[in-house]
């Protein structure tokens, strides 16, 4: 298999990998099959991709995510950016508001960018009214609950991601996030059962090594 640089730590990886296993950067130049959905629903977008997030024990929440996944969109074009509006707040202080889309892509699109940014309360919005139109979407709901988890709302989290598994019990990314908020919670045996069901269904997929990582340092 033929090697390249990790774009960001500059060092030796397999060309088909996806994250580089030694910073966790997604390397720009692969391409991802595209989901399947239903012809009369919007698709959340072209991909259903890993987002890595930091997590560490003992730093704090909204910057360590290390091991949590969610699915990660496409670059957003700028003409999907959403527009802003000017206000007051309640202390009379002009404040710039989003004036966020209506329709389940536009939104959807606008809290992947949010997401991005690592602003969780603004993209947690746009996937909840996201769902208020398709309930049925288990990766913008398996996103929703990451920005809960994310906004220090594991318990929330923890809704959301058995929702997933209850309309797609195969959800491998659900199961892998589950593992990480009982973690987090210092439910070990918890954990290590979710890390446990994710890899029975993907030994080998992208966050296998994380998930055996977790299952070893929480002991037997």
């Amino acid at each position: 298999m033929s090697k390249i640089q990790c774009k960001s730590c500059r060092i030796e990886i397999d060309s088909s990998a996806k994250f580089c296993p030694e910073c966790g950067s997604r390397q720009e130049n692969l391409t991802h099959d595209q989901p399947d959905r239903q012809s009369d629903k919007p698709q959340k977008d072209n991909s259903t991709r890993f987002r890595d997030m930091s997590l560490a024990a003992g730093v704090v929440l909204l910057i360590t995510l290390s091991y949590f996944v969610i699915v990660e969109p496409e670059p957003v074009p700028e003409a999907s950016q959403p527009q802003q509006m000017t206000g007051h707040g309640p202390d009379g202080m002009e404040m710039t508001f989003p004036v966020l889309p209506e329709d389940f892509g536009g939104l959807v699109t606008v809290g992947d960018s949010y997401m991005d940014e690592g602003n969780f309360p603004l993209a947690a919005e746009c996937y909840k009214r996201a769902l208020d139109i398709d309930s049925t979407s288990v990766n913008v709901r398996s996103d929703f609950g990451s920005c809960l988890y994310g906004m220090g709302l594991g318990d929330r989290a923890l809704e959301e991601f058995h929702e997933v598994l209850a309309i797609d019990p195969s959800h491998g990314i659900a199961l892998f996030n589950l593992g990480v908020v009982f973690s987090g919670q210092g439910l070990s045996d918890s954990a290590k059962f979710y890390m446990g069901e994710y890899l029975k269904l993907e030994s080998e997929g992208e966050a296998a090594d994380r998930a055996r990582k977790l299952i070893n340092e929480m002991g037997a």
